[in-house]
């Protein structure tokens, strides 16, 4: 027994290390020796976080890790980073940093977490309180003035980022490096389920960022940030309150964030509820408005949402695990998306047989007057995460995050659910940072996610499928001198199972009468009707990275990426196959095998996956009173996935009633009216394809402060995407936009205008757009008193009411942005 006894104490004191119980503490001031408060202290491979008091002093009490490495942040400033190596006394570490002219954040949604100014590739993040200020109800419309990102804009109820000029699957949406799941990837109508209300951060990463995110990741990232998962202990509770109320739809905002702990238990609830009637906008919402279409309203444009978070996590030095659960309700209407077509003409007809000619005339436009339908969301999502710090020899930290989704949207028509779209969704990722290995740092892992898609009804224009992948990743780091060295690399395998699916196509060619050499008053149609089944496709992409930031002199640097990134095709883009009433067109898939004719073989073609070599080159200044951020990039992709107007017209299921009935009761006179109401309703003929593409620009964005408080902004991008012998549709125009900032004790105010330049480079049967400006302003007082801090503030958007239609909307004749608003509100911080 004692042998045995001696034996356990022996390995206990070989496997345990000796603790000692230090105190660091120090101050942190600028280059002239002013403190600076409110800076954030870590110890590296701990939860330990220490703030900067209002003199610049930090501290820390019974510090047992007895490697100690400190990192200092703070937004305006250059970061700082000791390594005190082994300790066993109490430290006083001192840090002088240096003024940064921009705002200088840790971006997450790197693998290695580098801040915006050591990152190698381009990346913007948009901080809390600007966050506050610019927030839109939708993702799309609250980040289009980020250089190099633009807006789906499907009216004010749906939006999704364009990120030089690549949307839909090419750009992931994150919420906490999770994927969201959601179906905003298959059509623009589908607003993004990712709320920004309690928001600390958002991230958005221009380039491929596929080592991270996946093959889908081939134009960009955009990653929320919020603290649904508390990952720091808290003493005592903090969180705040805002209502607000806008004039442009009666708009009511009501949002509250509360986080509380005690002891290693932290807490967090966050919720809003968002009401708006439809929009004003200046004039009429179609290019060329019917007779009864109403002036200054975009009908089908009102909104009703609630969204409720609660996270609960464990927090102790050596790590941390949480969880999560969020439930949102989202009711809104989508413009220019219209139903019902088919089912009120057949009662019409059946009603109205003997005098059919007069009264479709006047159903007609009423149908016109009601055009528009309600989506219905309902999502729950779950979602855990956790961090081990030195789990074991080797490793600095693992990183643990998976989330469950269960999303379902339903279009109401008339009270009666049409389409049912619903995706259960999982991702889960695992990552691991291992010790330096000859100067190398890094971060390998594995990520799986899998998705069970299905869309019952009108708009079921994709089969039912599951989308399954698996990945490996690996990204390393190295700083020489001045240089930091950047590798990585991706293997991924996705797999994707669809249902056996029809196909109808009923193409409508005009007859022509080759003796008169004139054209009938009719149409000859080319109706397909086929069945399909599909085979398993398999795709494995591998992407590559390289990179390297240079700060040639201090406060200046470039850094150049070289990257080669493969990418599956998504489900919509392979099996589409019928009418996409919200974008109102007729979509192939690429999987069909379709001539010019509209003709559809029986037979299936290969599909190969999207390659690009992208090359970015950035040029930063930061330091100073002024600085500038300017990205050039050029991609060159082969077998691009596009999807093309072919210009054929394809009929829906009413109009060829519409003609049978024209026949058998009307004659001539009614064809004749047939055929404007044909025009009006065929849907165009999509065709998804693959070719060779090039895409190039440049994002650019300056600072000046013109004094202590006074800072003008310039920024502006440009976007040139062709394929072949043509454009890209839908590319972003160019634009330029400048804002004057005020800030001085607890007042401040910001004025500024953003112009579009009209586009002319657009696709074939792609109509242009003319240019507009739209001019902006703020203005904000904070002041305290009794442990709450107070926020009064109001904003003013499109102040001049200009009628502006976005090129890269599928709704720029149908839908304007809204007209000029003003927004006031109070926000209580405590």
């Amino acid at each position: 027994m004692k042998m045995r006894s001696l034996l356990s104490i022996t390995i206990a004191g070989l496997l345990s290390a000796p603790v000692y119980a230090t105190t660091v503490t120090g101050k942190v001031t600028d280059t002239a020796g002013n403190p600076v408060a409110g800076a954030e202290v870590k110890i590296e491979g701990t939860r330990r976080v220490a703030f900067t008091d209002k003199n610049g002093v930090y501290r820390f009490n019974d510090v047992k890790q007895p490697h100690i490495h400190l990192h200092v942040y703070s937004s305006d400033y250059i970061h700082g980073d000791n390594d005190l190596g082994d300790v066993s006394t109490d430290q006083n570490v001192d840090f002088v940093l240096k003024p940064a002219s921009v705002e200088n954040i840790v971006v997450t949604a790197n693998a290695l977490e580098t801040s915006v100014l050591e990152s190698v590739t381009p990346v913007t993040v948009i901080s809390a309180e600007k966050l506050r200020k610019i927030e839109a109800p939708t993702l799309g419309e609250t980040l289009k003035n980020t250089p190099g990102v633009h807006s789906t804009y499907f009216g004010p109820v749906s939006s999704s980022p364009i990120i030089r000029g690549n949307d839909g699957p090419r750009v992931r949406i994150v919420q906490n490096g999770l994927d969201v799941s959601d179906v905003s990837r298959v059509g623009p109508d589908h607003n993004v389920a990712s709320t920004l209300s309690s928001a600390t951060q958002v991230e958005v990463l221009r380039g491929p960022a596929t080592l991270q995110y996946g093959s889908g990741a081939i134009g960009g990232v955009v990653n929320v940030v919020d603290k649904r998962i508390p990952q720091y202990q808290v003493d005592g509770v903090e969180g705040e309150a805002e209502v607000s109320y806008s004039t442009v739809n009666e708009g009511t905002f009501t949002r509250g964030d509360v986080t509380g702990g005690s002891g290693n238990w932290v807490w967090h609830v966050d919720g809003f509820y968002r009401d708006t009637e439809n929009a004003d906008i200046p004039g009429f919402a179609s290019v060329d408005p019917d007779e009864d279409e109403p002036n200054g309203v975009l009908e089908s444009s009102a909104i009703e949402t609630t969204n409720v978070v609660a996270g609960l996590s464990y927090v102790a030095e050596e790590g941390y695990f949480g969880f999560a659960v969020e439930k949102l309700d989202n009711e809104y209407g989508v413009p220019g998306h219209s139903h019902g077509h088919g089912e009120e003409h057949d009662e019409n007809y059946e009603e109205h047989e003997d005098d059919i000619m007069g009264d479709h005339d006047a159903h007609d436009h009423e149908e016109h007057g009601e055009e528009g339908v309600l989506l219905d969301v309902d999502m729950t999502r779950y979602q855990a995460a956790g961090e081990w710090h030195s789990p074991v020899r080797g490793l600095t930290n693992l990183k643990f995050a998976a989330s469950y989704t269960d999303y379902e949207h339903a279009e109401i028509e008339d009270g009666e659910p049409g389409t049912v779209f619903s995706n259960e969704a999982s991702d889960i990722r695992l990552s691991a940072y291992h010790e330096e290995v000859n100067g190398w740092h890094g971060v390998f892992g594995l990520q799986f996610n899998h998705s069970d898609y299905n869309a019952v009804g009108e708009e079921a224009f994709t089969p039912a499928n599951t989308t399954s992948s698996f990945a490996l990743y690996l990204v390393e780091q190295k700083q020489v001198g001045n240089v930091t060295f950047e590798l990585g690399g991706r293997l991924e395998r996705t797999s994707i199972d669809a249902d056996d699916s029809d196909i109808e196509l009923d193409i409508a060619h005009e007859e022509h009468d080759e003796h008169e050499g004139e054209e009938h008053e009719g149409e000859e149609h080319e109706e397909h009707e086929l069945a399909f089944s599909f085979p398993e496709y398999d795709f494995t992409s591998l992407s590559l990275s390289a990179g390297a930031n240079w700060e040639y002199v201090e406060g200046h640097s470039i850094a150049v990426t070289l990257s080669r990134s493969e990418r599956a095709p998504s489900q919509q883009e392979l099996f589409s196959a019928g009418q996409h009433l919200a974008t109102q067109n007729y979509e192939v898939g690429l999987v069909f095998d379709m001539d010019e004719e509209g003709h559809i073989e029986e037979t299936l073609n290969s599909v190969e996956e999207e390659v690009s070599t992208n090359l970015d080159i950035t040029f930063r200044k930061f330091t100073g009173d002024w600085g500038y951020s300017v990205s050039f990039f050029y991609n060159q992709a082969d077998d691009y996935i596009f999807q093309t107007n072919t210009g054929l017209i394809a009929l829906s299921e009413h109009e060829e009633h519409d003609e049978g009935m024209e026949e058998e009761h009307m004659g001539e006179e009614h064809e004749s009216d047939h055929d404007e109401h044909g025009d009006e309703e065929g849907l165009p003929v999509f065709y998804f394809q693959q070719a060779d593409a090039d895409i190039w620009g440049f994002e650019a964005e300056t600072f000046f402060d013109l004094s202590d408080t006074l800072r003008l902004t310039v920024f502006g991008d440009y976007i040139r995407a062709e394929i072949e012998d043509d454009n890209l549709p839908r590319t972003p125009p160019m634009r330029f936009g400048s804002e004057l900032s005020y800030v001085n004790d607890g007042l401040s105010a910001d004025v500024g205008f953003t112009w579009y330049d009209e586009q002319t480079q657009v696709a074939s049967f792609e109509t242009s757009t003319d240019g507009y400006t739209l001019v902006n302003a703020s203005v904000q007082y904070e002041f305290g008193g009794q442990g709450v801090d107070w926020v009064v503030f109001a904003r003013g958007e499109n102040l001049t009411d200009e009628e502006a239609r976005v090129h890269t909307s599928f709704l720029k004749d149908q839908a304007p942005l809204p007209g000029r608003n003003v927004t006031v509100g109070v926000r209580a911080l405590f």
